[in-house]
């Protein structure tokens, strides 16, 4: 059989035009949620916050106007596949949002003040672009914040982890370290932040307490100087 040169050519250009495409378009959608980068969809533009002032923002809270997204199926807006973040698109996953200000990898608290409902998510896409809207929280998170009908609602958020460089960089799929989710109704943004700080101390004394256990070569672990209260006051001062 002989090998027609000029056609094989021409496929291998053709080829190569797209690959080079599709890893532009992935170049693009990974600068355009860059820390301190503006970028513009259909006339609306947003300025993502660098990391020094997302530091700057850690408790200190705002109110925010948010929507939220659903899957790909029902909303034609949300494509399926991956975030800006890399992170698989999960609009029935109650601790994941989109934010059109901060970087992907931040983890907030918001809380619904019309009925005291209160969530952490970590950001791990960009987006809305419409109007005033600066939080698209998934389906699921609507829904336990229950704004899921109305579709739009102020929320207060408080900022409560500034991610690293490495957090905020596009990596095809992939897994950030799970945050709690829904907390419940609480009665401030400040109670909201206290229950999270009680979780996330009480995960922290867990594996300190497992990691004892395992380099003890004890069945039960060992009591540690740890006290929840203490880790509650570290996690304020940070």
């Amino acid at each position: 059989m002989r090998l027609n040169w000029k056609r094989a050519g021409a496929r291998c250009a053709l080829a190569l035009s797209v690959i080079g495409g599709a890893l532009a378009a992935f170049a693009a959608a990974a600068e355009a949620k860059a820390p301190g980068k503006r970028h513009c969809y259909k006339g609306v533009c947003h300025r993502v916050m660098t990391l020094p002032e997302t530091r700057a923002a850690l408790g200190k809270m705002k109110k925010l106007v948010a929507s939220h997204y659903d899957h790909c199926r029902k909303d034609r807006f949300n494509p399926c596949g991956l975030t800006s973040s890399g992170a698989r698109f999960e609009a029935s996953r109650p601790d994941n949002t989109a934010s059109a200000i901060h970087p992907d990898g931040t983890i907030l608290v918001v809380r619904n003040p019309q009925n005291g409902e209160a969530a952490v998510v970590r950001v791990n896409n960009f987006g809305p672009f419409r109007g005033n809207r600066k939080l698209d929280v998934s389906r699921a998170t609507a829904e336990r914040l229950g704004f899921a009908r109305r579709g739009v609602a102020p929320l207060e958020v408080l900022v409560v982890h500034a991610p690293t460089p490495e957090e905020t960089r596009y990596k095809r799929n992939r897994r950030y370290e799970p945050v709690p989710g829904p907390l419940g109704r609480l009665a401030s943004i400040e109670s909201a932040f206290m229950r999270y700080a009680d979780i996330t101390a009480s995960q922290r004394l867990a594996v300190a307490e497992a990691s004892a256990c395992r380099m003890n070569g004890r069945k039960r672990p060992p009591a540690l100087a740890l006290v929840p209260g203490v880790l509650r006051l570290a996690a304020l001062a940070r």
